[in-house]
């Protein structure tokens, strides 16, 4: 079998079921392929910023979000070591937080609805490099694409063998679950900021909650049993595994990373990188799906002018620069334990600020907000 697709896109997840949607919906030939049959289980905090809600409506799929039974994010609680709490809220807007098998199915429906052709459960065997690009599926099957699009995650294949990736320097890695039951629960995410890294906790549907550990491997004592790490690492944070002890874990415990990976460049010749595949940084901020949506609004522009593929790049730089420099320096006070303490206890005093730093990470209020002399003095005196 042959095909000859305007596109192809490799990779179902967010960026790339979005990026087949904004691309079939303008006449363009879409093939998305992905290895995985869905719905499929898929580590990742499953929260939804307001941001990301407003991307989802303009793509058209909000009021299917809305059926799903999505939880309500109406903002987010921020734990310090030293048990320092605050919470702030997103201004006149909410998130929604749902099991990643439920969004992704959604998204990927919604691409096939559109016109895209939706093929799971195929693995690319091999990249011919084009244009046009020439892709080998399992049995002898080929298609061939003006544009390969690389949207295939964190340990993106198609970047690796296309344009190459920087290893970054983090070493954080992800363990995931879901429980039942967990008491105490709110429509306010949780971030608790522990002496190895941080434990999130946000409901993603009645009763179910996720949640997330992210520790940096090099201080963690990694153990080849990512079930056995993670009851060892909750264990340590009395405040949340006493919680979870009253509730019951649902699924098995899953493992991404480490962190920190990013592309050499996010385009070539007929060839656009999105979503974790272009970069990935510390997920503390919740930015991953927010990125993969307006990243493939970014990329679908940039496919449509295809003599000025660069200007995708630099699309990328005006949407993102302000976030990438408050992703890390959040990043950064929470590797420093007793500075998160001080900025915890400014946010307690001055709650304004954390609903400022809040709206931010939530792209309903702009990133100059929280880089701002002004906002940056009040936060450390």
């Amino acid at each position: 079998m042959h095909a000859q697709f305007d596109a192809a896109i490799v990779g179902a997840g967010p960026a790339g079921s979005a990026t087949a949607a904004h691309l079939a919906v303008r006449g363009a030939r879409v093939a998305l392929i992905d290895r995985a049959i869905f719905p499929r289980a898929k580590p990742c905090a499953e929260y939804l910023s307001p941001g990301a809600v407003d991307a989802l409506d303009r793509l058209g799929v909000g009021a299917a979000l809305r059926r799903s039974g999505a939880a309500t994010v109406r903002g987010m609680r921020i734990v310090a070591p030293d048990g320092t709490a605050s919470t702030g809220r997103f201004p006149n807007h909410e998130g929604f937080a749902l099991p990643r098998e439920t969004l992704d199915q959604i998204l990927a429906q919604h691409a096939a609805d559109r016109g895209a052709v939706f093929l799971p459960g195929q693995t690319v065997v091999a990249y011919e490099p084009g244009p046009p690009w020439t892709l080998r599926l399992p049995g002898g099957s080929t298609l061939t694409a003006d544009l390969l699009v690389g949207a295939d995650g964190l340990h993106s294949r198609v970047a690796r063998q296309t344009v190459g990736v920087h290893p970054g320097t983090s070493h954080r890695i992800a363990l995931v679950t879901h429980y039942a039951d967990v008491p105490g629960m709110s429509d306010d995410g949780e971030m608790h900021v522990t002496h190895f890294g941080y434990v999130g906790l946000a409901s993603v549907g009645p009763s179910l909650v996720n949640i997330s550990v992210v520790v940096d491997r090099r201080q963690g004592r990694p153990r080849a049993d990512a079930t056995a790490w993670f009851d060892a690492l909750i264990a340590s944070v009395p405040r949340v595994a006493d919680r979870l002890a009253q509730g019951r874990r649902v699924e098995p415990v899953r493992g991404i990373g480490p962190f920190g990976q990013r592309a050499r460049q996010v385009t070539g010749d007929r060839l656009l990188l999105v979503g974790d595949a272009a970069e990935f940084f510390d997920p503390f901020t919740g930015d991953g799906i927010w990125t993969a949506l307006k990243g493939a609004e970014l990329a679908a522009i940039a496919a449509l002018t295809p003599d000025n593929l660069r200007g995708y790049a630099a699309a990328r730089r005006r949407a993102f620069a302000g976030k990438w420099v408050v992703e890390r320096a959040i990043s950064a006070a929470v590797a420093r334990p007793r500075l998160f303490n001080h900025i915890a206890h400014r946010l307690a005093r001055r709650p304004a600020l954390l609903d400022t730093l809040v709206g931010v990470t939530g792209h309903v209020v702009p990133a100059s907000r929280a880089l701002s002399p002004t906002f940056l003095l009040a936060l450390v005196r």
